[in-house]
């Protein structure tokens, strides 16, 4: 009876114990296993969609021949999950996040798809980007200008490699180089950067050894650099029929080692951490090796005069200072995807939410060189980042301020200097999702108070009031408003690249402050219009062709600024921090501490 009974109920027993399993995996993963992960790795322009007698069939043909394809290893390393993990969205977002922000990727997609047996396969669907570029450096802004060449291979081999030579002359810049990027060292998430070569008046070195955070889910991050360049700070002066800058020479050191950590979740995770810096500016040879730049040819240099010399003089200290510094802050910041804000039609992502960074920097036995004065300070900065999206908007702002309190020997009293702001915030407005147009809205605000090192801001330019020239109206503090419309074009061949128009009104307002050669430049105003164009389809990469003019008064066709760029200048893709400003911003400490600015 008993046998009998054991053989009558042990299925019924089996039924339950495999339903109670069933149970605790359905609870382990309750989205289901990843089974397999299918890796479709698309060259530039996927044929296979196009018609036979499709237009330009051979230059796309030909585009894919010449390119090297990135590797389907690479894409899988980069993969945030594994076959037999628990399917996760956050993680699939995340990775397609993370391709997208490749410059040789220019679309992404990371999907699942369900399968009979309740487990989940994974598409990971990428597309390269053009990434062997010659580029001569010919620019027309305030006339035709020769800047050097460029040679670039952003993807070498189809493994994420970068290799650059390049040869750059912009006034005061002349750099003859090299430079060696790689997002993986050996089979580890370490990215190394690497740049060498000469400047005008010398040599460069950087270097960069980085553990950036994952996306949203790394935990740790570390970093390590080191700047040493031989340089010179060009001062734009007042309308002059002879000089039109004052170089001033200096040796710029500068290397930090950072350690940082990240608590909570995504979307709410407290940082901190803590590290060393060093940073040294030394005048070596002041004033005997400052000179006027004359008729604006960078290479043909004159004595200055006293008075511009005593101009400069307050921004020309020698000083050095080791550093402990402490950061910490709270990102509470998610990623929405927009579709043509600054690439026409390509992805980008937004970030929506709030974010507070915040970093102390304590001098501790600064270096004691001789002919150079050691500081004894607190750096202190603070960055405030937020954004939105809502239906056909889309709103960043960033808001940044940081500043050195010295402790002056023999009991003076405490003091301020190397006072920096800035504050930007950029609006979008789609009036339809797929529509063509989209209105930008920038408003951006910048400006220093007691600075000690070399420091000098312009009105025009193409990151400014885009009607006057770059050296136009140098001051100390900054105001600049602008309204963009850009609209895209189905036309004339929408599979081979995107195309749009453009027409803008540029704000400006300069205050001279206590900077060198500053003046009050008043409202000043252009209006402009030009050509957006972007390489393959879909791209995120726009380069555009613009014609601005200054308003008021009697404008002369002189006056007309055509000004082409191979990069989009002006939004939240390109990034929002000020050039001008950050060529004086020397501390090691910065929000992009632990990740990979390049």
């Amino acid at each position: 009876m008993r046998l009998t009974h054991f053989q009558r109920f042990f299925p019924s027993w089996l039924l339950v114990l495999g339903a109670l399993a069933g149970t605790a995996r359905a609870q382990e993963c309750p989205q289901g296993r990843i089974s397999y992960i299918f890796v479709d790795n698309w060259s530039i322009f996927d044929i296979s969609q196009m018609e036979p007698d499709a237009r330009f069939r051979w230059a796309y043909r030909l585009a894919n021949g010449l390119h090297v394809r990135t590797r389907e290893e690479f894409i899988r390393s980069e993969l945030l999950f594994r076959a037999g993990d628990c399917l996760d969205p956050l993680l699939l977002e995340e990775t397609e996040r993370l391709l997208r922000s490749y410059r040789f990727i220019a679309r992404s997609d990371v999907y699942a798809v369900p399968q009979p047996d309740s487990s989940q396969h994974v598409i990971v669907d990428t597309q390269d980007e053009w990434t062997t570029k010659v580029d001569l450096g010919v620019r027309f802004d305030d006339g035709l200008r020769f800047q050097g060449f460029e040679i670039t291979e952003e993807n070498v081999l189809g493994r994420g490699m970068l290799a650059r030579v390049f040869y750059h002359e912009e006034r005061e810049q002349r750099d003859l180089g090299v430079e060696l990027h790689t997002p993986r060292v050996g089979d580890t998430r370490w990215d190394a950067r690497l740049s060498f070569g000469n400047t005008r008046n010398g040599q460069f070195l950087e270097e960069t050894l980085a553990y950036p955070f994952l996306g949203e889910i790394g935990r740790l991050g570390a970093r390590q650099s080191f700047v040493r360049r031989e340089t010179l700070f060009s001062y734009s002066l007042p309308p002059n029929p002879d000089h039109t800058h004052l170089l001033v020479p200096f040796l710029d050191e500068r290397w930090d080692l950072a350690w940082g950590g990240r608590l909570g979740r995504p979307g709410n995770l407290t940082v901190f951490g803590l590290g060393v810096s060093k940073e040294s500016i030394r005048f070596r040879s002041f004033p005997s090796d400052v000179g006027f730049v004359v008729g604006g040819d960078f290479a043909n240099t004159a004595p200055p005069d006293p008075a511009s010399l005593e101009e400069v003089r307050p921004q020309a200290r020698t000083r050095s200072a080791n550093r402990i510094n402490l950061f910490f802050g709270q990102r509470n910041l998610r990623f929405v995807r927009r579709r043509g804000l600054d690439a026409m039609r390509g992805t980008q992502d937004v970030e929506v939410g709030t974010e507070i960074f915040i970093g102390l920097g304590r001098a501790v036995e600064a270096l004691q060189e001789e002919g150079t004065a050691s500081l004894d300070d607190l750096h202190a900065q603070v960055t405030l980042k937020a954004g939105a999206a809502w239906d056909g908007w889309t709103l960043n702002t960033r808001l940044y301020s940081e500043g050195r309190q010295i402790y002056p020997s023999g009991g003076s009293e405490r003091k301020w200097e190397d006072i920096f702001g800035e504050a930007d915030a950029y609006l979008y407005w789609r009036p339809r999702p797929e529509g063509a147009h989209t209105l930008l809205l920038r408003a951006s605000a910048t400006g220093g108070w007691s600075v000690r090192t070399p420091y000098q801001l312009t009105l025009g330019g193409q990151y400014g009031t885009r009607g006057y020239r770059e050296d136009d109206f140098p001051g100390g503090r900054r105001l600049l408003v602008t309204v963009e419309d850009r609209l895209y074009l189905p036309w004339p061949a929408p599979e081979l690249f995107d195309f749009g128009l453009s027409t803008f009104l540029d704000l400006g307002l300069m205050k001279g402050g206590d900077v060198p050669f500053g003046f009050d430049s008043g409202w000043r105003a252009s209006l402009g219009g030009g050509i957006r164009f972007g390489l393959p389809p879909g791209t995120a990469n726009i380069a555009r062709i613009d014609l601005a003019l200054p308003l008021g008064g009697e404008v002369q066709p002189k006056d007309l600024v055509l000004r082409v760029t191979l990069q989009e200048a002006l939004g939240i893709l390109p990034g929002i921090l000020d050039e001008q400003l950050l060529r004086s911003l020397r501390s090691g400490v910065r929000p992009y501490l632990l990740s990979v600015p390049w």
